[in-house]
């Protein structure tokens, strides 16, 4: 249990720290997940590639851009390719704003090839 006096300390605080606290900038923001996952028995390594671009002009608030991916492959022998381009343009708005500032580019990336030697013997 909190006892009163500690509470109103603490709140006390709390509202000192937000008064002098700077506020939040909405920034722009660009996720862009990509998930390729290869599972087979192939001679050769799975070719994965991904290729995502950013374009962002200036300061930029109240904007985002979010794109997901994902490639999946399962069984054979044979070669795998797995291939993405992603393209994200964003722009902010036209007013001027103090919380502008640069877009925050979030990307993430998977790559999964697991070689499955039992693939060898299916017919």
């Amino acid at each position: 249990m909190i006892k009163p006096q500690y509470l109103g300390l603490g709140l006390l605080c709390a509202g000192f720290l937000a008064w002098f606290a700077p506020s939040a900038s909405a920034q722009c923001v660009v996720a862009d997940v990509s998930i390729q996952a290869a599972i087979h028995g192939g001679d050769k390594p799975a070719e994965q590639a991904n290729d995502v671009t950013i374009d962002a002009d200036g300061p930029c608030v109240g904007n985002r851009s979010v794109s997901t991916n994902r490639q999946i492959h399962v069984g054979g022998t044979g070669q795998v390719r797995q291939v993405r381009q992603s393209s994200h343009q964003i722009r902010g708005s036209e007013r001027a704003s103090s919380t502008a500032g640069p877009t925050v580019a979030v990307p993430v990336e998977v790559q999964v090839d697991v070689y499955n030697p039992a693939e060898r013997l299916r017919r």
